[in-house]
Formats: C-alpha cells, structure tokens, sequence
C-alpha cells in the first residue's frame, strides 16, 4: 500500500503492481457497495477513486501509475464498442450525427462563453470552458447504454454518432486553442489546422479501406492454428496498433481503437473476438473510472462551490437541452432526442487534455482547469442518474398542449432490429462435430432452416460449402448466443463436445429466453439433472440411445414368439 506523499511507492520496485493493487480492490469494494444499494458499478468506482485519490486522507494511489493502465482500459472499451456496430448502422444515422453533432458543439461553446462571463473569467478562458464542456465522455457514456442494453437502440446509435463527431473535433480544437494565446496569424493557422484534419482524414479512410482487408485475412490465417492465445494475441495487437497509428496521425487512442473494433466488425470473427477481449476489457475499464473519480478535489469544490455549482449546472441542464434541440432539428423523434440531449450531459476525457493544454500554455489559470475537472468528476458520478431523466422528461412534455403535436413526430424503432430483421432459421445447433453435424444434416433434408454455432475453423468451413449459415465462436459464450439464438428460434440443440460447457450454454440460453426449447446432448447419466435443472427441456444420453438402437435390432433377429414374450 502507498502513504501519502507516495514514498514507500517510490522506493519499492513493484510500485505498478501495488497501484493496480489498491486501485482494484477499491474498485471491488465501491462496485460491490453501489451493487447492494442498487446504484450503477460505475458509480461504485467512482467513489472509490475518490477515496484512494491525492486530495483524499488514507492510502493513496499514484495518479499516474493509475492513468497509464486506464488509457488501454479505453482503448479496450472503444475497441469492443467498435465490435458491436457497424458501417452501416452507423451511416444511418449520419445525418443527427453530423447535424446535430456540429449544432450541439457550436451551441455548448457558446453557453460556455457565456459562463465563463456569469463568472468574471477571460474570454479565452470562455472559450476554452466552452469546449471543454461541448465534449462529452465516450467511455463513461457506452457504459452505461450497456448495462442498459441500449447500445443498438435509436437514441444509442444517434449518441454514438455524435461522440464520434466530438472526437474528430478535438483535433480541431488541439490545433486552434493554443492559437489563442499566441500571435500567429490567421492563414497559417488555417495551415495548421487544414494540416491536421487531413491526416486526421486521411487515417480514417486508410484505416477503414486497408484494415477492412488486411484484418479479415491476418484472423482467418491465425484461426487456422487452432491456438486461442495467438487468436487473442493478435486481436490486441490490431487493437494497440491501430489506437498508436492513431495517436500518430493526430487522433486520439479510443477514436483508433474504435475504427479498429469497426473493420474487425465486419468479419466472420467479430463475435468471438469480443468473447475474447470482454473480460480484459471490464477489468481495465473499472481502473479508468477509479482514475476519473482521483481527480475529484473536494477541498476545491468547497473552495470554489458557486464557480462549480454553474458550470455543473450549464453541463446537467444546458447542454441536455441543446444537443436534444439539435437532434430534434435532425429530424429524429422528441423522445430519441431527449434521451441523446441528458446522455451527452457531462463532461469527457478529452477535456481534461484541452485544460492541460490551456494551462501550459498559460492560457487560462489553474482555478478554470481545476473547475473543468471537478465539473467532469461531478457530471461524470450524474451521468447514470441524469440518462434516466429522457423518458420523464418526454412525459412531462406531453402534457404540455402547445408542444404536445411536435413532440409526437413519428417514433423510432430499434435501427439494429430494422437493420437485420427476423432470420427465417427456425433451429441453432450448437456444436457441428460428429452429433451435431448429424443433427444439421436431418434438418438440411427436411428443408428445416437453422443455423450452426461452431468455433473449429475446418467444421465451419465444411458446414459452409453445404450452404449452412454459421456463427464462428464460442458456443458457452453469451455475445456469440445472443446474435444467434434470436426470437424467432422455435429450438436450439446443444451438441456440445464437454459437460460443462453444454450447461454454460443452456443457462445463458434460457436466461435470456424462457420460451425456445432446448434439446441437449449429456455425456453421463447423472449429468442430465443437471443440464434438466439450467434449463433443458429434454437431456438426451447418448448411451441411452446407443442401447436402445442395439435392442431393436436384435429383437429383429429373434424369433417372434420371442420378441412378443418381451413386448
């Protein structure tokens, strides 16, 4: 453990694994807290990174030790975002991105500008505020909609698009801000500026035309190996490069590795890949929300509680109600856009490097930087609170008669839903080894529509040349069994090589299904209460089987009066 001052850390040569230490079992004993009061984890962790931060009494954590870990926690988070969509979806909802993403950024500096004023700040310093408080945080926000399960949602899809555009305008900012305190004139920093956005461009369109070609061959050729520790190996290697080409180019990590999640998407592997980095992913997730909440200073916002109080008050209510204008503008549905509006309502990381850049170059003072962070500390602890706020908020509107017919435009429905639509297969084998593949068989001459789940590259291939459409991944996993077991599966087979596996699987099936019928193969006879209890409504032995095939000809070969004397 580290003393404040940071001493005994300094002097012990295992100073990273004591932080990642202290600042897990922190993030344990805060999540496991907010769980047993009904909280969101999240805000678990938060606290806990204000108990174990420098402006805390007690053990103190090495900010940062603690930052370097929570930086790959969100390149990992982006990465697995990126997993989950795709172009396309993403292209449908361009016009609220792009729209109501440059109206929202616009409108917030402006009310930041005009805070700034309330509070007898400078007008860089408004500026400066103004930006800051125009960008909300990606990480914090996805988070939260996948607790929810609300990340193919209208409103989730829309809010993604728009953070996407409040990441490519941080290159923006990074070049233009820093001008404010310098005499540069105005056609060089057009040159800066126009210089910037083109790489940043530029990695954009090569990321995705290259990558999307590249990646899919590099994964088809390590699955090839059958070893799961290359297959994961190298999907942290695409997500790392990616992020530090990124980096590079002059755009931020977590844009990167998004990009990266996005062209790993559209293979066949996504499923399994994001089975394989999820775990990684929430354990170096919770580190990056600890080390939001060390930044909180609460001896600062009690010194400084009017200044705060505003710019939280401009974050939780101002900007709500701009960016729910301008998604509206864009044409989306009231309750689509009041959802976006309280979901983009805090403040993100990327404002943390604005202020540092503000501060270095001695732009605005420390009193505007350490106001943006608390804000950010406060809003970020809010943000699962205030999300919660669209649907009555929406309610309350309606009540409202003069408003009541604008708010009723047309509503959405799930794009993911519309997207893919209901699939004609009626039945899922889990499994296409020697069972399996004579189940799939049966059903493939009964004209029965199923899918497999298969994670053998040799049987998927195989059962692809039949026509067959196969999920590749694990068939235990609850990512891979959520894209394949969909509502309209009337029943799944699990004919899964291993025991445990099989009741792994027939668990998460009926957990998120308590109407398709499952069918399971058991390896023992006292395997199958077992397999009955997590759910299966038939466990078949197949030692059961085997003898009862075995009886039935050898009573053909019996005399009659033999055969009738057993029946």
């Amino acid at each position: 453990m580290g003393l404040r001052g940071g001493t005994l850390l300094a002097m012990n040569p295992h100073t990273l694994l004591i932080q990642l230490a202290i600042v897990l079992t922190a993030g344990m004993a805060g999540g496991s807290l907010a769980r047993a009061v009904r909280a969101p984890v999240m805000v678990g962790f938060l606290v806990a990174g204000i108990i174990i931060g420098p402006h805390t009494p007690g053990i103190v954590a090495d900010a940062a030790s603690v930052t370097t870990v929570a930086n790959f926690g969100v390149v990992l988070l982006m990465f697995s975002v990126g997993l989950q969509f795709s172009l396309r979806e993403l292209a449908e909802v361009r016009k609220a991105a792009i729209m109501g993403g440059l109206i929202q950024i616009g409108g917030t500096i402006l009310l930041g500008m005009g805070v700034a004023r309330m509070l007898g700040w400078s007008l860089p310093s408004g500026i400066f505020l103004g930006c800051a408080i125009a960008l909300s945080s990606t990480a914090v926000m996805v988070r939260v909609l996948e607790e929810r399960g609300e990340l193919g949602t209208a409103h989730g899809l829309v809010m993604l698009g728009i953070l996407v555009v409040q990441d490519l305008a941080v290159v923006a900012m990074a070049v233009l801000l820093p001008m404010l305190g310098t005499s540069v004139r105005g056609a060089e920093g057009l040159a800066s500026l126009g210089s910037a956005m083109l790489r940043a461009v530029a990695f954009v369109v090569g990321t995705l035309l290259l990558a999307s070609r590249i990646v899919p061959w590099v994964l088809a050729r390590i699955t090839r190996l059958r070893s799961r520790e290359l297959f994961i190996l190298s999907v942290v290697t695409i997500c790392l490069g990616t992020a530090l080409v990124a980096k590079t180019a002059g755009v931020e990590l977590a844009l990167g590795a998004f990009l990266a999640g996005l062209v790993v998407a559209g293979s066949d592997y996504a499923d399994e890949v994001l089975t394989q980095v999820r775990p990684m992913r929430d354990v170096f997730a919770s580190v990056f929300f600890v080390s939001i909440g060390m930044l909180l200073d609460p001896g600062f916002i009690s010194g400084h509680i009017w200044a705060v109080l505003v710019v939280v008050a401009a974050i939780a209510i101002g900007k709500p109600v701009i960016a729910a204008a301008a998604v509206y503008l864009s044409g989306r549905h009231s309750r689509t856009s009041l959802k976006v509006g309280f979901g983009l309502a805090q403040i993100g990381e990327f404002s943390f490097v604005l202020a540092g850049i503000g501060v270095s170059r001695g732009i605005i003072g420390a009193e505007v930087s350490t106001t943006i962070l608390a804000s950010a500390g406060i809003t970020i602890l809010a943000t699962p609170f205030l999300f919660r706020l669209g649907d009555p908020a929406y309610r309350l509107l309606r009540r409202i008669k003069p408003i009541r017919g604008p708010l009723s435009r047309a509503a959405e429905t799930h794009i993911r839903d519309m997207a893919q639509g209901c699939e004609d297969a009626r039945a899922v084998v889990l499994g296409y080894g020697r069972i399996g593949r004579i189940v799939s068989d049966g059903l493939l001459r009964r004209g029965i529509e199923h899918t497999v789940v298969e994670y053998d590259t040799v049987a998927v291939h195989e059962a692809r040349e039949k026509g067959i459409p196969v999920f590749y991944g694990d068939a235990s996993s609850d990512v891979v069994l959520a894209r394949a077991v969909t509502e309209c599966v009337e029943v799944v087979i699990v004919a899964l090589p291993e025991a445990p596996t099989t009741e792994v699987a027939v668990r998460c099936i009926r957990s998120r299904n308590d109407h398709v019928g499952i069918v399971a193969r058991v390896h023992r006879a006292e395997d199958r209460d077992h397999v009955i209890e997590a759910g299966a409504d038939r466990a078949v032995f197949a030692e059961d089987l085997a003898g009862l095939a075995m009886l039935e000809a050898a009573l053909g070969r019996l005399a009659p009066a033999e055969t009738a004397s057993y029946t």
